[in-house]
C-alpha cells in the first residue's frame, strides 16, 4: 500500500483527522483539491507521521487506475501468498467467481 493510501486510511479512521480533512477540502473531492488544499493535506499527513508533498499527491491522484501497483493490489486482493498463480487465493483454494450468482434468491423475485 502506498504511503498516501496508508495516510488516507489512517486519516479516515481517526475522527479528529477526518474532521480536519473535511474542513480542508470543503465541498471538493480530494481529486479536485487545489495546491493550497493539498499543501494543508500534506501538513495533516505530517501530523500523522507521513511526509507527502504536493507533487506526490498530484501524481497519486492523477495515476492510471487501470493498473494498480503490486503492493496496492496485494493490499486489496489479499495477495497470492507468494505462489504467483492467478486464480488462486493465498490459502491455495481456487478462485470462485460469484458474479453469475443472482444477488436476490429466486424465491424473493416477482
Amino acid at each position: 500500500m502506498s504511503k498516501i493510501s496508508e495516510f488516507y486510511a489512517k486519516a479516515l479512521a481517526d475522527e479528529s483527522a477526518k474532521k480536519e480533512l473535511i474542513t480542508i477540502l470543503g465541498e471538493n473531492k480530494i481529486e479536485e483539491a487545489s495546491d493550497e488544499q493539498l499543501t494543508k493535506v500534506g501538513e495533516l499527513a505530517k501530523k500523522l507521521g507521513y511526509d507527502i508533498t504536493v507533487e506526490e499527491a498530484k501524481a497519486y491522484l492523477n495515476r492510471d487506475d487501470s493498473e494498480l501497483a503490486d503492493d496496492d493490489l496485494d493490499a486489496v486482493a489479499g495477495g497470492t501468498g507468494g505462489s504467483g498463480k492467478s486464480g488462486s487465493s493465498s490459502s491455495g483454494l481456487p478462485h470462485v467467481d460469484f458474479s453469475s450468482i443472482p444477488s436476490t434468491p429466486p424465491y424473493y423475485r416477482r
